[in-house]
């Protein structure tokens, strides 16, 4: 079983870090045809109890307002890993797993397939990197 300290620790020893807040790890990567993509890895804890620890990974897409979400939708319903979520005023592709079966390890897949759709999706329907 694994903490969020684990994760953190992990991250910390792969990744440059952006930015830290106690449960909020921001990291910047570089994508293809020289652009970035914005990553945020969270930890949550449903119903306050530390013994079920989850990280979510998310990354911004669009604002709403600049974005067909139909099509975005429509397009993310081919995808293994990731679902929208409007938080504020902007469209972001995340995915959550609990901590307790995995490996520290195991965060390196869907940290990057999240990290390559939604770059790929800011691409298509935004037109211009803004994340």
């Amino acid at each position: 079983m694994i903490t969020w300290r684990d994760v953190v620790a992990y991250i910390n020893t792969r990744y440059k870090i952006a930015e830290q807040d106690g449960s909020l790890i921001k990291l910047v990567f570089e994508t293809p045809g020289g652009r970035s993509q914005m990553v945020l890895v969270a930890r949550h804890v449903p119903g306050g109890s530390p013994s079920e620890e989850w990280v979510q990974i998310a990354s911004p897409i669009a604002p709403v307002n600049r974005i067909n979400v139909i099509a975005v939708l429509q397009d993310v319903s081919e995808l293994i890993c990731g679902g929208l979520a409007i938080y504020g005023d902007l469209l972001f592709i995340q995915d959550s797993f609990p901590l307790a079966n995995m490996q520290v390890n195991e965060l390196e897949r869907p940290l990057y397939l999240i990290t390559a759709s939604a770059d790929r999706l800011e691409r298509k329907y935004v037109g211009a990197d803004i994340f």
